[in-house]
């Protein structure tokens, strides 16, 4: 199935690509565009495409040739400052009806006006326009190509002529000021401090303080240098957010009251799979054991505590897209790795876990438009990564919104008190406390792996059978006949709105989700967590002989916690990743998580210490051995005596050393036949009967006597 932003190449040419940047709710029209040539997107029959990809004549790419793979520290503040500018002016495009962007005749209409607004030529907006379509869609597609242009090592600056519209009083109150990152700063300040405050003041009021506070002297020497109102309040409806501006001038509680829209049910406010998505987390109600506590029978002895649960679901078809366990959190770092995991192949990785499936039990591979979190996971700085780099739109749930919390919540309702928790060894008990009560804490047996497969089963139970009894049907599914079963409407979905999926390349995806860390190159490989690695490329380029003939060195890494049986070295190749892998000594890390290597790491460590306890005594014991040996020997020297000159002792080593010999010699000689001598009369010693004493003669009658008696019976 189609998908927005996959690539397609045709007849195996490298020019011949294109995008998808729109799919009709009917999954009939799709809009295509050449990534490489100057072309607007071009509407073609979604059979017509899926046709050439089943004849052979196109195929589908994964490696996106536009995605820049760079960090933040990689782009300058000049190209950050260029894609800002064209972000601000795509974000206006992209709040227009996508259908008058891609038709020919009506999209100048909406270029010459947001042009005409924003003081900008209109070729610039189509290039913008076109840029983004073309490199990705997402906000870093609009980073400039300096890295192609002249000036090497230099940074061109900008000018001080004014840009934008003349003023038309500009004889008698100047041309006015270029608004820089310098003035945008003291905006920010400006509207913080005395906008978006409860007095509900003006914009105008705030305008006339901040001239009062940063531009006193500027207002009686130079005027023309002051930021004009217009410019502030352009800015003002550029950068807010006017349910945020609510928000702040009016308190979160009164917004969610008072000012938010109440358009139904979550469900009702999507129209198509995976156009928004809830992730939460939770505690799970049940006490997990260690895998490496004691490597066998007493490792389940090792209680580790009651792991952290996310889910992703899709809105829409109450789907379970994703979801991670982990120790941590709740915090971004783990649910991004929940987010990773709705866009990873299901097959795949139900495989890691001995467990096998079909795509069509789970189908869900693609990015979310929206994600709705809870305040805690994802409202934090290093989600921007969503918003910026992956153009996710985030929503915060909030504890005022029940219609947008509620599916995801009943989800971890139904998984904790439904089919699976009474089943548990370990589930934590509503009694516990309570005199003559079991501590529940002991009586867990489940590892984390364990409880993982678990969790899969229970999805693949959820997804493919539950019956959803409040789902709210519009009235085309029910004349479909569509059963109330999350896979049952996720399938009408895409057959009948499949309009909002999102694919992307894998190495953008790693870029942006999987966390980063920093590894040594040593002589024995490439360390990271005291785990080895090597690379292709490291052996090419020798790095182990030059780490072991001159030093280590740093390098940075991508990692994914789940499974640490590889790591990713960004900027290597051209947008891409070099793969490290494990090296063979170092399998017992292969497909482990970082919770499962952390805690063996640690049960290693104790082992040690606790070989290093005997190893001490052992030591000691040693010590005290040669310490006697040594004192006795010291003593029968100190009673013979010395009765030799120095020199006659060093000088007759040799003769003592060949008398030494010779005696030892004998000496084992002489052993060796006295233990010859006593095997031989062992081997002929005859017990006479005289020495057999007559109690033994008569125990021996009698036993004779019973055989014989015994066999006879």
């Amino acid at each position: 199935m189609l998908s927005i932003n996959m690539l397609i190449q045709y007849d195996n040419n490298p020019e011949s690509i294109e995008r998808i940047v729109f799919i009709d709710d009917r999954y009939q029209t799709c809009f295509l565009i050449n990534i490489f040539d100057a072309s607007f997107p071009i509407a073609k029959e979604v059979k017509e495409v899926e046709g050439n990809l089943d004849i052979g004549s196109a195929k589908i790419i994964e490696r996106d040739p536009w995605a820049l793979l760079l960090n933040e520290n990689d782009i300058s503040k000049k190209a950050r400052l260029a894609q800002e500018k064209a972000w601000t002016v795509v974000k206006q495009l992209l709040e227009c009806d996508v259908d008058k962007l891609l038709s020919p005749n009506r999209r100048n209409t909406v270029i010459n006006r947001i042009a005409d607004n924003m003081g900008i030529n209109p070729k610039t907006v189509a290039k913008y326009l076109k840029r983004y379509w073309k490199r990705g869609m997402y906000p870093d597609a609009l980073l400039p190509d300096f890295r192609n242009k002249g000036c090497k090592g230099q940074e061109r600056q900008s000018g001080e002529r004014k840009r934008g519209r003349p003023r038309k009083s500009k004889q008698v109150v100047g041309e006015g000021i270029n608004i820089d990152e310098e003035i945008k700063g003291i905006f920010r300040i400006a509207a913080q401090k005395y906008y978006e405050t409860k007095k509900n003041v003006s914009v105008k009021f705030a305008y006339e303080q901040m001239i009062k506070e940063f531009f006193r002297e500027e207002l009686e020497e130079s005027p023309e240098k002051l930021p004009t109102y217009t410019q502030f309040l352009y800015w003002i409806r550029k950068e807010q957010n006017l349910s945020q501006e609510i928000i702040r001038r009016t308190g979160k509680r009164n917004f969610d009251l008072s000012y938010r829209p109440l358009l139904g049910s979550a469900t009702n406010e999507v129209r198509s799979p995976l156009e928004k998505v809830q992730i939460d987390a939770t505690v799970a109600d049940v006490y997990l054991t260690s895998e490496f506590g004691n490597r066998g029978k007493e490792s389940r002895n090792w209680i580790i505590g009651r792991p952290i649960l996310y889910f992703c679901k899709c809105v829409y078809s109450s789907m379970i897209v994703g979801f991670h366990v982990g120790l941590e959190g709740p915090n971004f770092e783990q649910a991004r790795l929940a987010l990773m995991n709705t866009v990873e192949d299901k097959v795949e990785f139900c495989k890691r876990f001995d467990i096998d499936i079909v795509e069509s039990q789970w189908p869900t591979a693609h990015l979310p438009s929206c994600i709705v979190a809870d305040r805690a996971e994802l409202l934090s700085n290093a989600s921007n990564v969503l918003t910026e780099k992956l153009n996710i739109r985030i929503e915060n749930s909030g504890s005022w919104r029940g219609d947008l919390k509620s599916l995801i919540e009943r989800q971890f309702g139904l998984f904790s008190d439904g089919v699976v928790k009474p089943m548990l060894p370990g589930a934590v008990d509503k009694d516990f406390g309570k005199r003559g009560t079991r501590d529940h804490r002991l009586s867990g047996k489940l590892t984390l792996s364990e409880f993982k497969k678990i969790i899969i089963n229970y999805i693949l139970y959820f997804n493919n059978h539950y019956v959803l009894e409040n789902y709210v049907m519009d009235e085309e599914m029910i004349r479909a006949g569509v059963e109330p079963i999350p896979i049952k409407l996720w399938e009408w979905g895409m057959q009948n709105r499949a309009g909002r999926l999102r694919a992307i390349s894998k190495e953008l995806l790693m870029l942006n989700l999987l966390p980063e860390g920093t590894a040594t190159v040593t002589e024995s490989g490439i360390k990271f967590k005291n785990i080895y690695y090597g690379s292709d490329l490291a052996l090419k380029e020798q790095w182990f002989v030059q780490a072991r003939y001159k030093k280590s060195w740093k390098i940075p890494v991508k990692y994914d916690p789940r499974n640490l049986s590889e790591l990713y070295i960004q900027g290597i190749h051209d947008n891409g990743f070099e793969r490290c892998y494990l090296l063979k000594h170092q399998s017992r890390y292969e497909n482990k998580a970082m919770e499962d290597i952390n805690y063996l790491q640690e049960y290693e460590k104790m082992q040690k210490n606790g070989y290093k306890q005997n190893e001490l005594k052992a030591k000691v014991d040693l010590i005290e051995a040669v310490e006697k040996i040594v004192k006795n020997a010291e003593k029968e020297a100190k009673a013979e005596g010395v009765k030799e000159s120095n020199n006659k002792r060093i000088k007759d080593i040799k003769e003592h050393r060949k008398v030494e010999q010779e005696k030892l010699y004998q000496q084992e000689k002489n052993s060796f036949q006295n233990r010859k001598k006593e095997r031989k009369e062992k081997q002929t010693t005859v017990i006479p009967m005289s020495v057999v004493s007559n109690d033994d003669l008569q125990l021996l009658k009698s036993m004779q006597k019973k055989g014989i008696a015994k066999r006879e019976e």
